[in-house]
């Protein structure tokens, strides 16, 4: 099953929940027993998070200079800015991979994901590269395949078999066999994909 790209409404919603769900400290919700979360996009984790912590403190140079009675509408601003940064940290950390012995589900954190079930995965391996775009897609001369990720590197590739049928948006389905995602641990998530298969 895949849930497409979300609008940029639906985004802000998925953040801003995300955020106060890290801030009260509330655990992600686990409904199946023997569920194995996987971290991904570090890269774009470590990215973002240099980002933000690196507006803070130009936040409060450039408020020096900007005229006083723009001051409120900068900090207005630079608030959202910052909001947002640990809003796509949170909906990251909080939206892993998960593998149970029924499904796999690849989640991008704020712009879709993909649900499968656990028996049409054959088999995983790793695959380092770089496929353009966010969220899911199509892979560039590989007309059965799709990429799952928030950022353009991937590190894991799945067969599947039989190949399913997705929609992939915009009016545009294809019976796909492999799809490229990425993990934080590549092994960990491979182990926990045969762990499953057995």
């Amino acid at each position: 099953m895949v849930t497409p790209k979300p609008p940029m409404s639906h985004r802000a919603r998925i953040l801003s929940r995300s955020l106060c769900a890290v801030i009260a400290r509330r655990t992600p919700p686990r409904s199946e027993r023997g569920l194995t979360a996987i971290r991904h996009s570090s890269e774009l984790r470590s990215m973002v998070m240099a980002l933000t912590l690196t507006e803070i403190p130009v936040a409060f140079l450039v408020s020096g200079i900007v005229p006083p009675p723009a001051r409120p509408f900068h900090a207005l601003l630079e608030l959202a800015l910052v909001l947002t940064g640990f809003g796509v940290l949170a909906a990251l950390v909080r939206h892993p991979h998960t593998v149970s012995s029924s499904r796999v589900v690849l989640h991008t954190g704020f712009m879709g994901s993909l649900e499968l079930s656990r028996p049409a995965v054959r088999s995983a391996s790793r695959s380092m590269r770089t496929i353009p775009g966010r969220g899911l897609r199509r892979v560039p001369a590989e007309p059965t395949a799709v990429a799952c990720s928030v950022g353009g590197t991937v590190s894991v590739r799945l067969h599947l078999d039989p190949p399913v049928p997705m929609d992939l948006g915009e009016g545009e389905s294809a019976d796909v066999d492999t799809v490229y995602v990425s993990a934080d641990t590549p092994e960990a998530f491979v182990r926990a994909l045969e762990a499953g298969a057995r």
